[in-house]
């Protein structure tokens, strides 16, 4: 007899066996039971989460021999011969190459004529983006004013093909991506009905590569049991997928948190010398960081995040002494980047981006040397606007940047984040950005291309174009955080960042021509 691969040996049969889709399952047992069965759906959604089997079993339900029934038998005739793909009733069409007007006009002829053993004939169009715009039209014919013992299943990958006039005469259920959680409890329930014993933690690696995709994780878990036979370790997991060790991932990112630049070079450089390309390390650093920073922002793991104990330990180790925004802006940086990592000169890219995150985390020695300079200086008197360095260029390698020294009459920020009392109100601009970073990281972030400066009770902001709508957007929270901070009612001003730019080069252009007596 031959092999079934499990894809198709644990394809669901029934309404109960569909995982990550509850919403479809209820409204179609509910029509069902109710009596009240469409005459077209349209299901939508990524590849492999459910929508041609839960077409199937559909049809099952409305034409077994016990139904129409919310759940179908499975042991009749027309419920066996809907499950093996050879039942007269259900005519399964691939739109990629079933698609033109002629084929259309055929199926056109065959809707006129009643069932043979069932009743309802179920046509189920997978790929129905691929139809030809003649074929839409003619399809849409038949849509219009269908004879009552037809049912129609749309299935598609790319909804914003579907033409309107067809959508809007068709039931619509978006198929969702299946959770990792859910993938994860799905392969460990075939691995334990099939007699397979693995490492715990070792499908958390295939949920994340399947991307939402039941269909492409069980495909891998295919592999994987061909590779390792009747136990999965989570190295054989890695080696199969071809994915970064985690350990190797946390070494990269520590060596950032603890300014070990030559260590994360090398385990750069390792790394691709054992035969991983630019993009596996790229991806597990952007995997890794998103995990720093969503169990810092919920401080601790939460139920959407499946890692194991060694990798959460190290995880808490890596986050004691690392601020939420610190993460963010990373992540950020490596959000940029992606674009360069597949460009024509990778592993430079690769190192120039983590060259950048380190420097960016000098940020946080600056900010402290700056604190200090600025409690020296706390008694100077401050004369005029006074810009303020910004806290990270989007268009430049982050560094460290000019700072202001006790002449300057900057004061010091107490712990708390606003001025201490009985003290003048503090006057530090960069404090400010850094207090709506903790207050606000989102909106903080923002703020790192942009220049602020103060003019008396007025906190003037260059915007960047890029960002200023959204910026703007917030101006009562800025307003009341700024008011919070420097002690006093105070004013929001937003000017675009141009004008400065434009006046700069004026002036340069005034001292050259000056120069050379133009």
């Amino acid at each position: 007899m031959s092999y079934t691969v499990i894809a198709r040996r644990f394809r669901p049969q029934r309404f109960d066996d569909v995982v990550g889709q509850p919403h479809i399952i209820t409204t179609l047992k509910n029509s069902i039971k109710a009596g009240r069965i469409a005459h077209a759906f349209l299901f939508t959604g990524p590849r492999g989460v459910g929508k041609t089997s839960l077409a199937r079993i559909f049809a099952k339900a409305v034409n077994c021999v016990n139904g129409p029934t919310d759940e179908p038998c499975n042991v009749c005739e027309n419920c066996l011969g809907i499950a093996n793909g050879n039942f007269v009733d259900v005519i399964e069409i691939d739109a990629a190459s079933t698609r033109g007007i002629d084929d259309i006009k055929e199926l056109r002829e065959t809707v006129r004529y009643l069932p043979m053993k069932a009743k309802y004939k179920v046509y189920i169009l997978d790929e129905a983006h691929m139809l030809t715009d003649q074929a839409r039209n003619a399809f849409l014919k038949t849509l219009e004013e269908p004879p009552g013992h037809n049912i129609f299943i749309l299935a598609t990958t790319e909804s914003q093909k579907i033409p309107y006039t067809i959508m809007s005469r068709c039931q619509r259920f978006d198929f969702r991506r299946i959770t990792e959680r859910e993938i994860i409890m799905q392969l460990e329930a075939i691995c334990a009905k099939d007699g397979i014993t693995f490492d715990p933690g070792a499908f958390h690696h295939v949920a994340i590569e399947a991307d939402g995709s039941m269909r492409d994780a069980e495909s891998v878990l295919e592999q994987i049991i061909a590779y390792s036979g009747k136990h999965i370790s989570e190295s054989d997991v890695i080696n199969i997928i071809g994915i970064v060790e985690k350990n190797v991932i946390s070494g990269i990112v520590r060596s950032i948190i603890e300014k070990d630049l030559t260590g994360g070079l090398s385990a750069i450089e390792s790394t691709l010398g054992e035969g991983f390309d630019v993009g596996q390390i790229y991806r597990g650093l952007v995997s890794y960081l998103r995990n720093m920073m969503i169990v810092k922002a919920c401080n601790g793991v939460p139920d959407f995040i499946s890692i194991g104990e060694e990798e959460e330990a190290d995880l808490k180790k890596l986050l004691h002494d690392v601020e939420y925004y610190e993460i963010q802006n990373m992540l950020y940086y490596m959000l940029r980047s992606e674009d360069l990592m597949r460009g024509l000169f990778p592993r430079i890219a690769l190192e120039t981006l983590y060259i950048n995150l380190y420097n960016l985390s000098q940020l946080k020695d600056v900010d402290r040397a700056i604190a200090e300079l600025d409690r020296a200086g706390s008694g100077a008197a401050a004369a005029g606007p006074r810009p303020v360095r910004p806290a990270a260029r989007e268009d430049a390698v982050p560094g460290p940047s000019p700072v202001s020294g006790p002449d300057q009459g900057e004061r010091s920020v107490p712990p708390s984040g606003g001025p201490a009392r009985g003290e003048p109100p503090a006057e530090d601009v960069h404090g400010f950005v850094e207090f709506l970073k903790k207050k606000k990281p989102f909106l903080g972030s923002m703020f790192d291309s942009c220049e602020c400066m103060l003019e008396g009770q007025v906190f003037v902001v260059l915007i960047d174009k890029k960002y200023g709508n959204f910026i703007k957007s917030e101006y009562e929270d800025i307003k009341g955080l700024a008011g919070q901070f420097f002690g006093r009612a105070m004013k929001v001003e937003f000017r675009d960042a141009s004008d400065k730019k434009r006046n700069i080069l004026e002036e340069y252009v005034k001292e050259a021509e000056s120069l050379f007596n133009i």
